[in-house]
């Protein structure tokens, strides 16, 4: 069984990462690269931090597309600066679903925590993803780090992953992924914002 995990390459998409790939979960680390940082630095650091979690990286590049389809058009709006969250995250999933059957992978994870974003990472703006990402019926997008706090998912009910082993994770805090990184021996991740 393998997972597609949306990988910004922050410390909460490592650790839903490994999560899975300690239940034996083949996690294929999806960075979308949508053209605001350094190729080269980049991609040695995310290559290193995808290893750490268990994956393997691949990118994909769609900055020309997702400048038009997502920056200058959010259907959900921007949050204090110019950044579409909402539109960003469903844009993300929505082109992770349809790259499922090229990488064999049967459903998507990301790193998100309930609460921790007051914009996008609310119960409601992230059915508002699901939305956008065309899942409502399918229930293939797996937080790990919440998943006890939210309904079950497809690849939950189906037992490709043990729902017991994931996490409830709320709120902007971050001193419980802090000290799960540590339990995993992890120094190298961005400090989390």
């Amino acid at each position: 069984m393998k997972a597609l995990a949306l990988f910004s390459g922050g410390l909460d998409s490592m650790l839903a990462m490994k999560l899975l790939s300690d239940q034996g979960m083949e996690v294929i680390a999806l960075h979308v690269d949508i053209g605001f940082n350094s190729k080269k630095e980049a991609h040695l650091s995310l290559t290193k931090r995808a290893q750490m979690a268990g994956a393997r990286l691949e990118v994909v590049d769609v900055h020309d597309e997702y400048l038009q389809e997502v920056l200058f058009n959010p259907r959900y709006g921007y949050g204090k600066q110019f950044n579409p969250c909402i539109d960003c995250h469903g844009y993300m999933f929505r082109l992770a679903k349809t790259l499922l059957p090229t990488y064999g992978a049967s459903f998507i994870i990301t790193g998100e925590v309930v609460g921790q974003r007051p914009m996008s990472q609310t119960k409601e703006a992230l059915r508002n993803v699901k939305r956008l990402a065309d899942d409502l019926d399918e229930n293939l997008i797996l937080r790990p780090l919440s998943a006890k706090l939210m309904e079950e998912t497809t690849p939950e009910k189906e037992g490709w992953v043990d729902r017991a082993r994931l996490l409830d994770f709320n709120g902007r805090g971050r001193s419980r992924q802090l000290e799960l990184a540590k339990s995993f021996g992890w120094e190298d991740y961005p400090t989390p914002a």
